[in-house]
């Protein structure tokens, strides 16, 4: 099976806000959207479609559950029939968490459980926005929370999750500034990659995550450099692309290794799981080097092999993370090596534990992630 939303693709897509059926819309999004003209402009296209708005604008980066409480208690007094994600994937795992409380207030976000069947829809429904080009959240069953008693990232997974409706308008993330450029394309090259490499993986998955491999090598420094608009629409649908593979397969440990960072350090998500891919590109190999050489030719990178594969991968990898600016060490993400090290096992613990370990094409047991992240900070290839 392969699940996804109805998705209305293109310039000028917003307009089909409008097709939503209903009569109160809850928008949740971010004040920079507000002041932006975003959400006027999703606004005035609901009143227009005889929809009663409300603008829920409290999200917040990396959000906490005290967020998601928040927006259920103004969900709660309006009654949606829409829950309307705008933003980045910060504003869209909101949306998803309040409906998820709005739908079941006798559940906890905290105790979640993966891939269990909640009953949802019985009240509303989702459509998600997105005005970034990284997290693909318009199109996937999660919504990543950080719990703000432990610090801890929640995941809260479930197809239900998926989004009804998801209006990708490439116009809407034009205004990204260059670095929120390179590190949401950062994110959509994590996705795809792991994706790829996941042991879950199909047909159509692997056809769209290889097709938003070749289109971030292709496109992501010209948009990021120039700001062109041709490179940053077509960014714009590789996040689409890479997120609709991932959530019918599943991701990897770079991003159990990225959630961790994030978690503990408040490092952006695209940098932080980034950061770790070569390595992880390295630790998996005995499982999955065919892939990698199926990469390196659809790039057409010259002078390849199976025997060669995994450190040709990993340098083109690194290669373009440098083109963009974008940190390739634990130094260069701004964090002290002392502390780096100090933390080393709350990391390890909350990687083990992540969702995405279960389906990385090999799965480390506690040892290997400690010696990875280990690795990671001598920035030393992975030889284990």
């Amino acid at each position: 099976m392969f699940r996804c939303p109805v998705i209305h693709l293109g310039k000028g897509a917003i307009n089909k806000v409008t097709t939503l059926k209903g009569e109160r819309a809850l928008i949740v999004t971010d004040k920079n959207l507000t002041q932006l003209g975003h959400v006027g402009e999703v606004e005035k296209r609901l009143q227009a479609a005889k929809m009663n708005v409300k603008v829920f604008d409290g999200v917040e980066p990396d959000p906490k559950d005290s967020i998601v409480f928040d927006c259920f208690k103004l969900a709660t007094d309006f009654k949606p029939d829409w829950f309307i994600g705008l933003g980045g994937g910060s504003a869209m795992d909101i949306a998803k968490a309040a409906f998820v409380l709005y739908e079941r207030p006798d559940i906890k976000i905290s105790s979640f459980v993966p891939l269990m069947d909640y009953g949802l829809r019985k009240k509303s429904k989702i459509a998600a926005i997105p005005t970034t080009s990284g997290t693909g959240s318009e199109v996937t069953y999660a919504s990543i929370i950080t719990d703000s008693k432990t610090g801890r990232k929640l995941a809260l997974v479930s197809y239900e999750l998926i989004p009804d409706v998801a209006i990708v308008d490439p116009t809407l993330a034009f205004k990204m500034p260059p670095k929120l450029r390179a590190d949401t394309g950062l994110d959509v090259l994590v996705h795809a990659v792991e994706c790829y490499m996941n042991k879950m993986g199909n047909r159509l998955t692997s056809t769209l995550a290889m097709k938003a491999i070749q289109t971030v090598f292709r496109f992501l420094e010209k948009s990021f450099k120039e700001g062109d608009q041709e490179a940053m629409e077509e960014m714009h649908y590789a996040a689409t692309q890479a997120s609709m593979a991932w959530t019918n397969s599943g991701l990897g440990i770079a991003h159990s290794i990225g959630h961790s960072i994030g978690a503990v350090f408040h490092i952006p998500h695209g940098p932080a799981c980034g950061i770790a891919l070569p390595y992880t590109i390295e630790y998996s190999a005995k499982a999955c080097k065919p892939r990698y050489l199926e990469i390196l030719q659809a790039l057409q990178v010259k002078g390849v092999t199976l025997e060669n594969s995994t450190e040709n991968l990993s340098s083109v990898v690194k290669e373009l993370v440098t083109r963009i600016q974008e940190p390739t060490t634990i130094k260069g993400l701004g964090i002290d090596e002392e502390k780096f090290k100090e933390k080393i096992p709350t990391l390890t613990s909350f990687a083990a534990s992540d969702l995405n370990t279960t389906v990385s094409p090999r799965i480390p047991p506690t040892k290997d992630f400690t010696a990875i992240l280990e690795y990671m900070l001598k920035d030393k290839p992975i030889d284990f």
